[in-house]
């Protein structure tokens, strides 16, 4: 039985609130393509799923690298469909924000799936879809997409795929006074981390955030956001020994900037050591004193 936090309750209502501003048609919209990829996963069919996908979608899948465009992404669902056989898949909305030529969606997925000579495996987890709005008379197209589970995962239970083809990530190059906010930003995001100051990291958000992280349900509000920082970033016998936050593109909506993020952490810890990398999709807007702070945020490993 799932359990649900008053926070959670609390912040719930908020979004009931802000669902009522957003057009029902652009809901219905986003409804039915995620009925219709549903449909698609189930039925293996490679081509139908690729419906929403442009040239220019950047797509950052679970335990694997970044992606984009139309091409990347069918190689990705080739592989997936190649080693798993989809028994069933939904998406549930939590929200839509309406950010003017933009839409951001945020939800909760469930997929069960088969791979050969593995048990059955339900995999669950959280999911954002960026989506842009192309004109009144045409459907929109999907900007960017991001998933991941929302306990940890082990990678026998899903389909291993290779990335060899995709290219590396690269960083985004800009002289733009706001995107350089947005790195600068970053920067201090990495201090942060470093040096092990969960409680201040914590600030970074807004009151009303989102933060979509791995291997953990949606943590909603400064209470939940706070809490899961402070304890995840706290002193002790762990060392960050390196790590780099670079970003590899920015997206300016009417009402936020959407920036897509790429990171490297090596770590220690007493005779233990690695390196984790992964990626994300950080949605920034300014508070009162005209500071960027994360509104939305999702990250994921590779």
């Amino acid at each position: 039985m799932i359990k649900f936090s008053f926070t959670f309750f609390l912040f719930a209502l908020g979004v009931i609130a802000q669902e009522n501003k957003i057009d029902p048609n652009i809901r219905k919209q986003i409804e039915d393509y995620n009925s219709y990829f549903a449909t698609a996963f189930n039925d293996g069919n490679n081509n139908a799923l690729l419906k929403a996908y442009t040239e220019q979608t950047i797509f950052m899948p679970e335990h694997s690298r970044q992606r984009i465009g139309k091409k990347s992404i069918a190689d990705f669902y080739k592989q997936w469909l190649d080693q798993a056989k989809i028994t069933s898949y939904q998406r549930t909305i939590l929200e839509l924000q309406d950010f003017g030529n933009y839409f951001l969606e945020i939800g909760n997925f469930t997929e069960n799936l088969k791979k050969r000579n593995i048990e059955p495996y339900t995999y669950s987890g959280k999911y954002m879809v960026l989506w842009k709005k192309v004109s009144n008379n045409k459907p929109m197209t999907i900007a960017a997409e991001i998933w991941g589970s929302n306990s940890y995962l082990e990678d026998k239970f899903i389909p291993e795929i290779d990335d060899v083809v995709v290219p590396p990530t690269k960083e985004f190059v800009t002289s733009d006074k706001l995107d350089l906010e947005v790195i600068e930003r970053n920067n201090s995001i990495k201090r942060l981390v470093q040096n092990r100051l969960g409680g201040e990291h914590a600030k970074m958000f807004l009151p009303d955030a989102m933060y979509l992280t791995y291997y953990t349900p949606i943590l909603s509000g400064e209470k939940e956001i706070t809490a899961y920082f402070t304890e995840h970033e706290k002193p002790g016998t762990l060392s960050i020994d390196k790590i780099s936050i670079q970003t590899s593109g920015i997206i300016k909506t009417q009402k936020a900037i959407v920036e897509f993020g790429y990171y490297s952490v090596d770590w220690s810890d007493g005779d233990k050591s690695g390196n984790v990398k992964g990626k994300s999709i950080n949605v920034w807007k300014k508070n009162s004193n005209g500071d960027l702070m994360l509104f939305r945020q999702m990250v994921n490993h590779d």
